[in-house]
């Protein structure tokens, strides 16, 4: 229960409509793997996932072995895959039964000697997906040695080699040459370690907007991330390329806490950077930069009220923020008003307040702090 009047809705039967239509578009053989690391998008991790269990998500994707802590401890059955590089250093939790529950990636010789101790130390083999690095240069072994690299693997008998997978760079710009190249590099070591004989059951590749754009990049299974929550998955407008019909699953709200008539000339907010050109009214939102709203969205942003656009003005503080109100009729202290969200026929899109801010959704989504309540839908049985 929380007293403060902002909060976000999030709804889960979006997510898992924007889950669906990802399986109807991929290969009846291909899995979708539901990625719900940083807190789920800031979402909540643990509600969507229960929400993609109700729909028979078979792979969940987080980034950490905290977060899939988090989801075990909390009921969630589904494999997970930990996408992150653990450190070769268990010890802290070195027996725990949840360990062998999760699927480790592995890229070091180093982590996979711990996974190996803690196997045989709990007579459980342990899941590995092995990441390869085809051009992205962060996490994974090198494409060229990867062959050889995951023959060496042998030796660790404890250790069950699953998957294999690569991360594209440059998914999200028009020209789509570097990831065709990944693709490529990819689709050779694979090939090598069929003639070896090391074939793995799951070879994944393609984030969100891979899903859309390449079927070529799904092999046997996808990673759709952003566009689970009904983001377009792109910096670029590539709108143009697919009508993709994402429900939008997070909604920004507060309601006015304080409304006064202002008269013209008054400065407004931190360093006065709004001044009022006419008489107006003035109201009072409980939603600040420690709330994730920021700064950048000072003078910028818009919010709906009674079905109206209404602009923020003033600068952002960390606890309020002021909108102009001048323009709409009845206006009272309690008003519920929308950041992010829809209101009447009016909408106001996380990619529209992103782009004001000058940041990408993702970012603005993992932004939205914890001291903001996240409210979910209540049904989640949705006849599909």
């Amino acid at each position: 229960m929380t007293l403060r009047p902002t909060w976000a809705e999030v709804n889960l039967e979006a997510i898992q409509r924007n889950f669906l239509w990802v399986k109807s578009v991929v290969a009846a053989d291909t899995s979708v793997m539901g990625v719900i690391k940083a807190d789920g998008y800031g979402h909540g991790a643990i509600e969507v996932a229960k929400a993609l269990e109700q729909v028979e998500v078979p792979y969940l994707g987080v980034s950490s072995l905290d977060e899939a802590i988090e989801l075990r401890q909390a009921g969630i059955q589904t494999p997970i895959l930990i996408l992150g590089s653990v450190l070769p250093d268990l010890h802290p939790i070195s027996g725990d039964p949840l360990l062998p529950t999760f699927t480790f990636t592995v890229c070091t010789l180093d982590v996979a000697k711990i996974l190996q101790q803690e196997a045989r130390k709990q007579q459980c083999p342990i899941r590995i997906h092995i990441k390869v690095d085809t051009g992205m240069g962060r996490l994974g072994v090198w494409y060229e040695q990867a062959a050889k690299w995951i023959k060496d693997m042998a030796q660790f008998d404890s250790l069950q080699l699953e998957g294999i997978y690569t991360h594209f760079a440059n998914m999200d710009e028009r020209d789509i040459h570097s990831t065709l190249e990944q693709i490529g590099r990819f689709s050779w070591l694979l090939e090598t370690l069929e003639v070896q004989e090391m074939p793995t059951r799951y070879r994944h590749a393609a984030n969100s907007l891979a899903v859309i754009r390449l079927p070529a990049s799904h092999f046997n299974m996808v990673r759709p991330g952003i566009m689970l929550y009904g983001v377009w998955p792109a910096s670029e407008d590539l709108s143009d390329l697919e009508q993709v019909p994402l429900s939008p699953a997070f909604s920004l709200k507060s309601r006015i806490v304080f409304l006064k008539h202002t008269p013209e000339g008054r400065h407004l907010g931190y360093g006065g950077t709004y001044t009022t050109q006419r008489s107006t009214r003035i109201a009072t939102l409980p939603i600040g930069y420690g709330d994730g709203y920021p700064v950048a969205l000072s003078n910028k942003a818009k919010v709906l009220l009674r079905g109206v656009q209404a602009p923020v003005v003033g600068k952002v503080s960390m606890d309020q923020t002021l909108i102009d109100v001048g323009h709409i009729s009845g206006v009272q202290v309690g008003d519920e008003v929308v950041l992010i969200g829809s209101q009447g026929e009016q909408q106001i899109s996380i990619e529209d307040v992103s782009r004001w801010a000058g940041r990408i959704p993702y970012e603005f989504l993992c932004g939205i702090t914890q001291r903001v309540p996240r409210v979910y839908c209540p049904s989640l049985t949705p006849a599909y």
